[in-house]
């Protein structure tokens, strides 16, 4: 038992997608084979606690929104509704009312697979689900914009961009042999691993390292050091492979690394070398907000820290500035 309902057809038209109302097609005998086997806005495309949840609704007399189809040579295929034809077919339903839909875009059919569920308020999957599985579909996919994609879905496109960006980095690991990683980390090795890069000029030691990163469980932030130095622009006229290859080498006897993989205690690390790294990953941080064009609110606040912490640098180094004030008659003292 379905019925008309406004969502749906808000949803269609702000797509720009003609389409009709139908109370007389045939289930299954209109259906493409195997129907319910595809079901793009799903991790699988029939959860079983939702039909019957349906099902028991139908069977109380409670109508559920007309699913959208798209008819083919074979038969309609269900752009949404694959849960609630299911639960029309487990009672026994021959006639079934639905949204058929009228476009020959890709494009189109592709997007109302993925956002309808999320759109149309029905039983979708969790929000960074449904966003990271329209991006991956739709921009790297389809090749649509991240503008266009962000739009329909309702994000900012700067997190589109970045999700898409991460995929495309994922794919290209994974290409290569490597291991799956975190958004967060693939945003941070996302300049390193692109087109013609050294990924493909010594794949090897590349993937070596990543899979080092992996086995060691590291923190994104933690791990900011070893990406900067293991990727630092190669020298002039350098063999990539060997050159990485001995960076690998560096990562692999760096007494952090060593002690994360092996799970021993580290022989701690100098105060110095754990402040300097500490800056470099700031630093880091720091072009990437310039980068990303992000703004920084209470600004000052952070120059205040930074004048403490250059006033304790001060005080510690070696040729520090005299803390009293020089009169002439210094030029006579004792300069020790």
């Amino acid at each position: 038992m379905f019925t008309a309902d406004s969502r749906t057809e808000n949803f269609l038209t702000s797509l720009g997608i003609k389409f009709e109302y139908s109370n007389s097609v045939r289930l299954p005998d209109d259906f493409a084979p195997e129907w319910n086997k595809e079901n793009l806005g799903r991790p699988v495309a029939v959860r079983e606690d939702a039909v019957i949840e349906y099902a028991t609704l139908m069977e109380a007399g409670s109508a559920a929104p007309a699913p959208i189809l798209h008819f083919t040579e074979r038969g309609f295929r269900v752009l949404d509704g694959v849960q609630r034809l299911s639960a029309a077919e487990l009672q026994q339903m021959t006639r079934v009312s639905a949204y058929l839909v009228q476009t020959d875009s890709k494009d189109s059919l592709a997007t109302i697979r993925v956002l309808a569920n999320a759109r149309m308020q029905g039983r979708a999957e969790p929000a960074e689900w449904t966003r990271r599985r329209a991006v991956e579909i739709l921009v790297n996919g389809r090749g649509m914009s991240h503008s266009q994609v962000a739009k329909m879905g309702g994000w900012k496109t700067s997190d589109v961009k970045r999700l898409a960006d991460a995929i495309d980095v994922q794919n290209r690991i994974i290409a290569a042999g490597g291991p799956e990683f975190s958004d967060a980390m693939l945003t941070e090795l996302h300049p390193y691993i692109q087109p013609s890069s050294v990924l493909e000029q010594a794949s090897r030691p590349v993937v070596g390292f990543l899979q080092t990163l992996k086995q060691s469980r590291i923190s994104v932030a933690d791990a900011m050091p070893f990406i900067t130095t293991f990727f630092a622009p190669l020298p002039k006229s350098s063999n990539p492979f060997k050159v990485l290859s001995d960076r690998l080498e560096d990562v692999h006897h760096d007494p952090e690394m060593r002690a994360r993989i092996t799970g021993r205690q580290s022989v701690e690390l100098p105060k110095d070398v754990v402040f300097l790294r500490t800056l470099k990953t700031a630093e880091t941080v720091v072009d990437h907000l310039v980068t990303h064009g992000e703004r920084i609110a209470n600004i000052d606040e952070f120059f205040h820290l930074l004048r403490r912490i250059e006033d304790k640098l001060r005080s510690i180094a070696p040729n520090k500035r005299p803390e009293s004030v020089r009169v002439p008659a210094d030029m006579w003292s004792d300069k020790r």
